[in-house]
């Protein structure tokens, strides 16, 4: 039965109150934003784990860049506060190679499909895992981009907990067969944009989007034209396979941080800068730059190590 009460966190989003909160408090309003985030997590971990007498299978989904990889760190840690073992899989260890999976029109592989995935292996895996505690999962090789000759045993005790994190995690075709006291569906996701008055000044999709560019430009090394080329199609695959499922989750979090567009700025302004005028979508990079100078400046040496804007502006504990 679909969960009718599943809500989220929602916050104050007006570009005044932050711009005045980062002017004359930043460091109140950065350590408010990280303690509320936390706090939810550590609501959904407990949640989570009253439900005892069960291997507790945690799939958690989310669109490009909405902070599912350090969500899902965060909620291990909180799971390890209460003294549980706690497994991390991500579901891209699942692809089936280049040589597996469908092609776009422009001939491209589309890794955003559901069917780049090994389908009946991550359906066998849930099952061992919720009913056995063991499982071998693949090791895929980026790098080659196919599977690897390496794979890794995982091993639950009675009451541990496993979290799969990637994009199609919510899709019923691997709880298929699995009972609610078994799978637990979590989505997180930038469910807010941030407003002057009732305009928008970014839009919540346009905060994923400032995410992305400074991540991928500076730990992926992919090139901000391209990235910026490819937006449109992450955009097509979210609305054809995650959108879908987001209200089938038992738990939703919302992961804007309130302040970031502060730190952001400073760091996404020279790399959109690098886009020239005669982009066809150069419209939209001019009022993502337009917004973010709206915008006032805080130092990212205030962000906490543990952060999820650490997984966009690099500098953090967790492992990426």
């Amino acid at each position: 039965m679909m969960n009718y009460l599943n809500t989220y966190r929602r916050y104050a989003c007006d570009i005044n109150r932050i711009n005045e909160e980062a002017k004359n408090n930043a460091r109140a309003l950065v350590t408010m934003t990280e303690e509320l985030y936390r706090n939810d997590l550590k609501w959904i971990a407990g949640q989570i784990l009253g439900n005892e007498g069960h291997r507790h299978v945690v799939m958690l989904s989310g669109p490009s860049s909405s902070g599912k990889t350090t969500t899902s760190k965060k909620l291990c840690d909180e799971f390890v506060s209460h003294g549980v073992d706690v497994q991390l899989i991500s579901m891209d260890d699942f692809y089936l190679g280049v040589d597996y999976v469908g092609r776009l029109p422009n001939g491209k592989p589309d890794f955003e499909s559901v069917d780049s995935l090994d389908i009946p292996l991550i359906r066998k895996s849930i099952h061992e895992l919720s009913t056995t505690g063991e499982c071998v999962i693949p090791i895929y090789d980026f790098e080659h981009s196919r599977r690897s000759d390496k794979t890794r045993t995982i091993k639950l005790g009675k009451e541990s907990v496993i979290i799969m994190e990637g994009i199609h995690a919510l899709n019923p075709i691997f709880s298929k067969g699995s009972s609610k006291a078994e799978v637990v569906k979590v989505y997180t996701a930038v469910k807010q944009g941030i407003k002057n008055n009732e305009d928008y000044v970014l839009t919540n999709r346009e905060i994923r989007f400032i995410r992305r560019i400074v991540r991928d430009y500076h730990f992926r090394k992919v090139d901000p034209v391209y990235m910026l080329s490819m937006w449109g199609s992450v955009i097509e695959g979210e609305k054809k396979y995650i959108r879908p499922y987001r209200y089938t989750s038992d738990f939703t979090i919302n992961s804007i941080h309130i302040y970031e567009p502060c730190v952001l700025k400073t760091i996404a302004l020279p790399v959109l800068e690098a886009i020239p005028a005669s982009n066809p979508h150069y419209d939209f990079v001019c009022r993502i730059k337009e917004a973010l100078c709206r915008f006032e400046t805080i130092d990212n040496s205030i962000v906490p190590e543990n952060s999820l804007l650490r997984e966009f502006i690099g500098g953090g504990c967790y492992s990426y």
